[in-house]
């Protein structure tokens, strides 16, 4: 959030502010016009063309996590844009790292999903999307979610910017 503030403070009049995407915003994006679990269909075989997922990479540097049997090439994170992109050309939507949002997580789907939380209630959940390289390929789907406190730092976790118009 630091970094987002920092950038909307530098930008020129008249350019895009920018903020964590709201969770609903996320699963658009991440969708790509699809309704299927991935973006690329309900497989999660085909995830190391995808997705930087646990694979057989990650299972020689005798990960305990499943394996699956492909090689996307990367034990941990890796650089943006090295997988296939969904429909809009998003890249890395799954699989990589944990995306955060904005919203404070609600089990239940209570709303909170459609609004971004208040920054400074630092004790509240937030919701985090899209798996990680750290997770099997049947868990990296479109609505699997999970969270976090904001004080969390892993290497699992990244975050993508929202362009607000």
């Amino acid at each position: 959030v630091a970094y987002i503030e920092w950038l909307n403070a530098k930008r020129a009049a008249g350019t895009p502010e920018y903020r964590l995407p709201k969770e609903t915003e996320w699963e658009y994006a991440a969708r790509g016009g699809t309704t299927t679990a991935r973006y690329w269909g309900e497989s999660a075989d085909a995830a190391c063309a995808y997705a930087n997922v646990t694979d057989q990479t990650r299972h020689e540097g005798r990960s305990w996590t499943e394996k699956h049997d492909c090689s996307d090439g990367y034990y941990f994170v890796a650089p943006v844009g090295q997988f296939k992109a969904n429909a809009w050309n998003l890249h890395d939507m799954l699989g990589n790292v944990w995306e955060w949002t904005c919203s404070e997580y609600d089990e239940g789907y209570g709303g909170a999903e459609s609004e971004c939380t208040s920054k400074n209630n630092a004790s509240a959940r937030r919701v985090l999307r899209g798996g990680s390289w750290f997770d099997g390929p049947r868990w990296v789907r479109s609505a699997t979610r999970s969270w976090y406190t904001p004080v969390t730092r892993d290497s699992l976790l990244g975050f993508r910017l929202a362009r607000l118009k």
